[in-house]
């Protein structure tokens, strides 16, 4: 028999099959210094993998791609190959590609899907992180319900003053606004089928039922977050039933509905005519009629978190700007008043005078119209 390059391979493919892959790498390095054959560079690829010896795999597996770059196996090896090494937009091309000759290719279907989810929420998985490391400096103490009122926060401006962006398969990275509106509705849908909740909860109250406290919650949050992001998991949005709308969860359509009755105002405190003190009014608002639609409960606490996510988003969405803070003057006027001893936050000195949340909510807006001169 012909001892040329074809030969090599079946005396390597043997030799595989009977496990001895050192044995079997010595005939496929004979084969292709006859032969050079992608399948060849594929086994090469296969059996240093199995060693564990990944750079000479890898550069295998490279030549195999490149000798036919239509293989869907060596194809789909090669785009991951390409993930672990960070250039994602490479294999996304090449799992693109690996689709359309082969729509059933469920792999590459789903690694696809993976890196559509990786890269459209970007933006929002490094905020996120930015916010667990500086938990406190964020929300004042590591708590999984004011993550959650401080991201529903970040999206009220988008939801009052601009359209939500509807995101089509092909999308890129999505901006902070975009990317939050989204993921609510992603993730809520997918914690509820994880959890097997068919109450109308939102996802942090429902990783919240499943733990003992918010420090735990929090921690579980970034858990099913890592999971999510990284499986790239992406449930279809099902039709829902309006008669079963959770009066506590936030929702875009409530939001818009409730505000359009809210006129502009005046301020006679010149340095508030600004679109910035406008919005914020209007938020506030809002928060003053419907505190349960757009906070879980009558809060202050809520409040001041949900304002702080407001702000940070439009500062975000306004870089261009100096950025604005609430009601510059509030808090100092605050402090006059009261006569506390030392110089404190507004809404601590809210909550340090009266006897509850609700209560001390009622009382900051009192102030606040008063200092502002609003007649309610």
């Amino acid at each position: 028999m012909k001892k040329d390059g074809y030969y090599y391979y079946c005396k390597g493919e043997e030799s595989r099959e009977n496990n001895q892959i050192e044995t079997a790498i010595q005939y496929y390095l004979k084969s292709v210094l006859l032969e050079k054959h992608f399948k060849t560079y594929a086994r090469l690829y296969e059996c240093y993998f199995m060693l564990n010896q990944f750079d000479l795999a890898n550069y295998f597996l490279t030549l195999a791609y490149q000798g036919n770059p239509n293989n869907d196996k060596v194809a789909f090896q090669y785009a991951m190959y390409l993930i672990q090494e960070k250039e994602t937009a490479m294999a996304k091309k090449i799992l693109a590609d690996i689709i359309k000759r082969n729509p059933t290719y469920k792999h590459a279907k789903l690694e696809f899907q993976k890196l559509q989810m990786q890269q459209k929420y970007q933006k929002l998985i490094q905020f996120l992180e930015e916010i667990r490391v500086d938990y406190k400096g964020y929300l004042g103490t590591k708590s999984l319900c004011l993550l959650h009122c401080y991201l529903l926060g970040f999206q009220a401006d988008k939801l009052l003053f601009k359209k939500p962006k509807v995101v089509e398969e092909k999308e890129q990275i999505l901006g902070l606004e975009d990317a939050i509106w989204n993921f609510m509705k992603e993730f809520q849908r997918w914690i509820e089928l994880k959890y097997a909740c068919k109450l109308t909860q939102s996802w942090s109250n429902i990783l919240r039922f499943h733990t003992d406290n918010e420090e735990e919650a929090f921690d579980l949050f970034y858990q099913e977050l890592h999971i999510f992001y990284q499986s790239g998991i992406f449930i279809e949005p099902q039709e829902q039933d309006t008669n079963k709308k959770n009066k506590k969860q936030y929702c875009a359509e409530d939001v818009q509905i409730y505000g359009q009755d809210i006129t502009l105002v005046s301020f006679k405190k010149t340095q508030y005519n600004h679109e910035f003190y406008q919005r914020l009014w209007k938020v506030l608002t809002m928060i003053k009629r419907r505190p349960l639609s757009l906070l879980e409960e009558k809060s202050l606490t809520l409040t001041n978190i949900f304002l702080r996510g407001f702000i940070e988003a439009y500062n975000r969405s306004h870089e261009e700007e100096a950025a604005y803070t609430f009601f510059p003057g509030f808090e100092k006027w605050v402090n006059q008043r009261e006569k506390l001893k030392g110089y404190h936050p507004w809404h601590k000195i809210f909550l340090f005078i009266t006897a509850n949340q609700s209560e001390a909510f009622d009382l900051f807006f009192t102030y606040l119209e008063e200092y502002l001169e609003i007649n309610s």
